[in-house]
């Protein structure tokens, strides 16, 4: 019999319609009914194109004694994260904290207040050596909660306060200004990290940069513009930036990521040459290769590169139209498996290319590396199947355009991937940029006009649409509508534009920060500002881009100011947020761009700095620390991995320390450390280093380091 969830709309809860889980969907119901029956909660997030979310499924939630734990010890909720990326926001981060790593899907327990205390990725049901099973784990947990409620609720309070310090955390400013310095300084660093063999940047898996070879072809592109420090350094940069964007783009397209047989990309290489793909679609991928392919076209010299991108680009937006449902809207993705299988339905055997191609059929497996073993290598049994990913070692020119298409027509007798059919704003408006920019201004308009007379609801499915829209639902659409108002100079579509950011900054704006939950949403651990690139453009660089688009200069320049933190910090995760700093560089390059840094320090002190041993040999000193109201500095032993502790080093003498209890871990106002000390038979100077973190309500700041001298005396 059907569970709850089969009343939802959502493909991937649909998915879980008939499991044996007793299932409830993200609601009021599903915590009312934790707390009536005191039972924790278990959360699992996924989405309908995840290839482990469905072998979890069929391991966990579809076994009948897997779901009998399940159902005695939990009230069990399932959500889908393009539905509800708060949500997902929230437990993804606790997830990471708990771990260190991230991934779908996502599996938490909880209180019934939402409070998680265990979290987790993908679980086999059954243990594999010292991963323990998903299975046992229910059991255990659910037995742990019944005879320690107390201590695991306790745990998870702590836990949720750390997370929600991490979710709100704002990044202060390092350096007073924000200037040309600070951009030629983040391409160096990604030349550093550049892979010269194949292109992209770091080692397997390896995800699409698309934020990164943006902001490179837009400053190998306009960086001559303007001027400053060492010119032929500058020079050098621009080229190495172009060279970066460049074979990046030109790799990926030969690589097996690019679906050579149907256009498009799959999400990302399991190994570090583009080679083998995970097979799962996206339309906020694909949307985004169209706009980088055509944008590096326009900007490269090399004239077979120039057509290359355009062929890639043509064909990706010609698989993005396959995604398009009757009201002209873009469905979110393709799954990675069908039949039960990953990429069965993109996979080919020497013999089926025989069977389809016949005499041609040698030439083009020496061309797309099909071999009679096969290059699929299984992500995680490192087997291999007999079946084969197409991918180039070098540019055909369009030579076997011919025999794709037979391909393509034989493909299309098979099981094809499911449909995740759910329409969502800022998806479908990376699809109405890339296709304004690319000439396809109808169907973009069609689509963009649905979301403004809808008033941007987050998503759309079978025509009913459901959820406040969030911020990149706005600012991504705001940047679309002026994408269409360039293609076409009518003038409807900046007031649309307009109109979309004035409603951004009464429902996202507090000052000059964005967050990415409205006043509309329920706040789960604290609003977080969404600053970072991940799989799509940073929110936060999107909103200053639109509106410097819209004309709003210096407010545009007043959040990129707030951003300051990020962009200085983490320049490598921002480069949504150093595109659009470079382009006001480009556009204003006399505008100020001072930042204001109130400086408030931690006292450090030794009391007394001369002390005597005592009869047993010891002598006590006491580290003083002097936190000035409104910051607080990081125990010794914070929760939160990405925390520095509270760290002292005794040098010259041996030493220990007592640290105090911390309050809720952190140490506020007047905080005395008693140091032992102990000399090896005489009087001796000694060095306390003592390294910290200090922070304030909205931000930790860099650890610091401070030496201490002092001496022990012995009679």
């Amino acid at each position: 019999m059907p569970n709850r969830l089969s009343r939802e709309t959502s493909p991937y809860l649909l998915q879980h319609k008939d499991d044996p889980v007793d299932w409830y969907p993200w609601s009021d119901a599903a915590f009312d009914e934790a707390r009536t029956s005191d039972k924790p909660v278990f959360l699992s997030i996924g989405y309908s194109s995840c290839h482990w979310c469905h072998v979890m499924a069929h391991e966990s939630f579809q076994d009948e004694e897997t779901a009998a734990a399940l159902n005695r010890y939990f009230v069990s909720i399932k959500v889908d994260r393009e539905e509800m990326p708060d949500v997902d926001d929230a437990y993804m981060t606790a997830v990471q904290l708990a771990t260190g790593h991230g991934g779908w899907p996502i599996s938490v327990f909880m209180t019934p207040d939402k409070k998680p205390f265990y979290a987790g990725t993908y679980f086999p049901r059954d243990s594999r050596g010292d991963f323990p099973g998903f299975r046992t784990l229910v059991t255990s947990l659910g037995q742990s909660w019944e005879s320690q409620k107390g201590e695991m609720a306790e745990a998870a309070s702590k836990f949720s306060a750390t997370l929600a310090a991490y979710l709100t955390q704002a990044a202060g400013p390092l350096q007073p200004s924000l200037g040309l310095d600070l951009i030629d300084a983040s391409v160096a660093a990604l030349h550093q990290e550049f892979d010269f063999e194949k292109g992209g940047f770091g080692v397997r898996p390896k995800f699409p940069p698309h934020a990164t070879v943006r902001y490179l072809i837009e400053y190998a592109a306009k960086r001559h513009l303007l001027s400053g420090g060492d010119e032929p350094q500058a020079t050098s940069l621009s080229e190495q930036a172009g060279h970066m964007a460049l074979m990046t783009l030109e790799e990926m397209a030969l690589g097996g990521i690019h679906d050579h047989v149907g256009g498009g990309f799959h999400r990302y290489s399991t190994d570090e040459l583009w080679r083998l793909p995970h097979f799962e679609k996206m339309v906020t991928d694909n949307a985004q290769m169209v706009e980088l392919y055509m944008r590096a076209a326009e900007s490269t010299g090399d004239a077979r590169l120039k057509a290359m991108f355009e062929r890639v680009a043509e064909r990706a937006a010609e698989w993005l139209l396959s995604m398009r449902s009757d009201d002209g809207l873009f469905y979110t993705a393709l799954d990675a498996d069908s039949e039960g299988e990953e990429g069965l339905f993109y996979t080919w055997t020497v013999d089926e290319v025989a069977e389809v191609l016949g005499d041609r059929a040698e030439t083009f497996c020496q061309a797309f590396g099909v071999d009679k073993d096969g290059n699929f290598v299984d992500e995680a049994t490192g087997g291999r199947s007999g079946r084969n990913v197409l991918y180039l070692d070098q540019d055909v020119e369009g030579h076997f355009d011919d025999d794709l298409a037979v391909l393509a027509d034989a493909r299309s007798k098979r099981v094809p991937p499911m449909t995740d059919d759910k329409a969502i704003a800022a998806v479908n408006a990376l699809v109405i940029g890339a296709f304004a920019k690319s000439g396809r201004v109808e169907e973009a308009a069609k689509c963009a006009d649905v979301w403004v007379e809808r008033g941007v609801p987050h998503q759309i499915t079978k025509g009913e649409a459901k959820g406040a829209g969030f911020l990149d639902d706005h600012v991504y659409l705001a940047n679309a509508l002026m994408d269409l108002f360039d293609a076409t100079e009518d003038h409807k579509w900046r007031g649309a534009a307009i109109e979309t950011m004035r409603k951004a900054d009464s429902l996202f704006r507090d000052g000059d920060r964005y967050y990415f939950t409205s006043t509309e949403h329920e706040v789960l651990f604290g609003r977080s500002v969404p600053a970072l690139d991940f799989s799509v453009p940073s929110a936060l660089a999107d909103a200053a881009r639109a509106k410097f688009r819209l004309g709003e200069f210096d407010d545009a320049r007043a959040v990129l100011l707030a951003s300051a933190g990020w962009m200085q910090r983490t320049a490598r995760a921002a480069h949504g947020l150093m595109l659009a700093l470079f382009e006001d560089l480009v556009a204003f390059p006399k505008a100020d761009r001072s930042i204001t840094i109130e400086k408030r320090e931690v006292g450090l002190r030794l009391e007394p700095s001369e002390a005597t041993v005592d009869n047993e040999g010891w002598a006590t000193i006491n580290l003083v620390l002097e936190i000035p109201e409104g910051m607080h500095v990081n125990s010794n032993d914070p929760t939160a991995k990405w925390l520095t502790p509270l760290s002292l080093h005794v040098e010259g003498v041996f030493g220990e320390a007592s640290f105090p209890t911390a309050d809720g871990e952190v140490y506020r106002g007047t905080t005395v450390v008693p140091v032992r000390l102990k000399p090896k038979n005489k009087s001796a100077k000694f060095q306390l280093r003592v390294r910290y973190q200090p922070c304030t309500e909205s931000e930790c700041l860099l650890p610091q380091e401070a030496l201490l001298s002092g001496t022990v005396l012995v009679p």
